[in-house]
């Protein structure tokens, strides 16, 4: 039983349960756990500029690596810059680990001006984190960042948090740590597996819904597998884009923002199996079509339509589990590759009527960028489109931000993923008022060698704010316009490359170049028009 202080034991902690990456930025409450990371040379510790990337780049590390790292910052104004990160990381069931500081333990609920006090803080994180906790004794820390990792790796994983004052991690204690566990999958309940399998396997036009939940799982392989089984079309979510190769012939791609197959298969299934999903935007109800859903989280199940079988399991346990069942039962699908491949062509015929820049630029990108190239689709116009108009071959390789569309998210999120991913290409698509939140992480990702290839759409404006006022307020600009500075030198004043292009048709080509190059994180400032985003569009008939 080691005498530790309370940094040395949360670091400690840290590393017992596998933790190997912290995103951080320092500050006098939380000094004493920098001080126990000198001597720690298995956990990486990555500065950051703004609190707000810490949580950033947390998510997009776990989200490519599958693995739980932390964000490290102080009380107050830490806390409340890194929740715009917690938040999305939350939206997208992202499990990373929130460690902050808090005012000295006398202090806390007292309201007397202490330094970063925010009375209370915790009642703002439990609002963004699936569990939260504050630790007052330096050897109750160990065991709650153990409850907090249990929090991450069962369930749906989404942020936890432990905040600890700046006195307990100075102070010393004969400090027991908690041993790691491994935790099982979720599985279905049998007679679940039963009605489902039946179900299943007496539909002739079975649809697999896949969401971000069947990435999470880690069930891509057994949504593939059974969309084979039972014939059936396969199509995502924007948050579940790569749970299939959307080269499969049975992928039918994402149903995004009214875009994509959607509107063509989801009416005609008689079965919609959704995986990791909420349903939402509400489906269209029809009558006597079969709903089931599967979801590691039950009060997400029928909260946006009714579903006749609803299933709480993780993903990849529960469709191993259908698999199992299915298994010598003959089944009555009639869906194949001439209906996923029909709605896909008939998705991009109405695209390129409608928005054939915006489709163009994304065939064009696809073709430049090697298959395993990581996409971090930031809040921008262009970005949006990634979603039904540009194919993924598979998980691991996009990134988005889900429902809390968090302006700033880009570029820092694809320097986590970079880091988690060293040794493969990561593009960022930004627009410049987002890249500008974070652009200050260029000194990060020069000082830490993170070689990441951002794009940034320049048209001057917020530009869905202003394609609205150009839409919906008979043209009347106001607020949304701004002056840029030059990103090319911007990037380079922070040590970068930067590129400047004559517009969307030089810019696939100048990706390339900077993913072969490899030798520094690369800017490539792109001239636009104001561009309408997909939900500024109305699909036009097929065309």
């Amino acid at each position: 039983m080691p005498t530790m202080t309370g940094g040395q034991a949360l670091v400690a902690a840290l590393k017992a349960e596998g933790i190997e990456v912290i995103f951080g930025l320092p500050g006098v409450q939380i000094m004493h756990i920098f001080d126990a990371l000198y001597n720690e040379p298995e956990i990486s510790l990555i500065t950051t500029r703004h609190e707000q990337t810490t949580t950033f780049m947390a998510d997009g590390y776990a989200r490519i690596s599958g693995k739980v790292p932390a964000a490290l910052v102080v009380p107050g104004p830490g806390v409340l810059n890194a929740g715009a990160g917690l938040a999305t990381a939350y939206a997208n069931s992202s499990p990373i680990l929130l460690v902050s500081g808090q005012v000295p333990s006398t202090d806390i609920g007292r309201d007397v001006g202490a330094l970063h006090d925010v009375h209370d803080q915790l009642d703002i994180v439990r609002t963004m984190t699936k569990w939260s906790g504050r630790v007052l004794r330096v050897e109750e820390i160990p065991e709650a960042v153990h409850e907090a990792v249990r929090h991450l790796k069962t369930g749906r994983p989404r942020p936890v948090e432990v905040e600890i004052p700046p006195d307990v991690l100075a102070s010393t204690a004969d400090v027991t740590m908690a041993e790691a566990e491994e935790y099982p999958r979720a599985a279905a309940s049998q007679p679940d597996v039963t009605r489902a399998a039946e179900l299943l396997a007496a539909a002739v036009r079975p649809l697999i819904l896949a969401g971000g939940g069947v990435l999470r799982s880690g069930a891509s392989q057994e949504v593939t597998a059974l969309a084979e089984a039972l014939n059936a079309v396969v199509i995502t979510s924007a948050a579940g884009k790569g749970a299939i190769d959307e080269r499969h012939p049975l992928s039918a791609g994402v149903s995004s923002f009214g875009w994509g197959t959607g509107g063509d298969l989801l009416p005609r299934a008689d079965l919609i199996l959704a995986v990791g999903t909420r349903l939402a935007p509400p489906q269209q109800e029809v009558a006597g079509q079969v709903v089931i859903n599967l979801n590691a989280d039950a009060s997400e199940i029928g909260k946006t339509r009714p579903v006749d079988l609803g299933i709480e399991a993780d993903a990849q346990r529960a469709l191993g589990q259908l698999a199992s069942a299915l298994r010598g039962k003959e089944t009555k699908g009639e869906w194949g590759p001439a209906d996923a491949g029909g709605a896909r062509q008939a998705s991009e015929r109405r695209m390129r009527a409608a928005a054939g820049t915006q489709l163009g630029f994304m065939q064009g990108l696809r073709a430049a960028v090697p298959e395993e190239t990581i996409i971090v689709s930031g809040v921008t116009t262009m970005a949006q489109w990634t979603g039904p108009a540009f194919p993924i071959p598979g998980p691991g390789r996009y990134v988005v931000h889900g429902y809390m569309g968090t302006l700033g998210y880009g570029f820092p999120t694809s320097l986590g993923a970079k880091v988690a991913a060293p040794d493969r290409p990561v593009v960022a698509l930004s627009g410049d008022g987002g890249f500008l939140y974070g652009a200050t992480e260029l000194a990060t990702a020069v000082q830490f060698g993170i070689n990441t290839v951002t794009v940034v759409f320049r048209d001057n404006a917020f530009g869905s704010p202003k394609y609205d006022q150009q839409d919906r307020f008979e043209g009347r600009i106001v607020g949304t316009e701004f002056r840029n500075p030059d990103f090319v030198a911007l990037a380079e004043a922070f040590g970068a490359r930067g590129v400047r292009v004559g517009g969307l048709d030089e810019a696939p080509a100048a990706v390339a170049a900077a993913i072969a190059k490899n030798d520094g994180p690369t800017v490539i400032e792109v001239p636009t028009e104001t561009i309408a985003p997909p939900y500024g569009l109305t699909p036009p008939g097929d065309a």
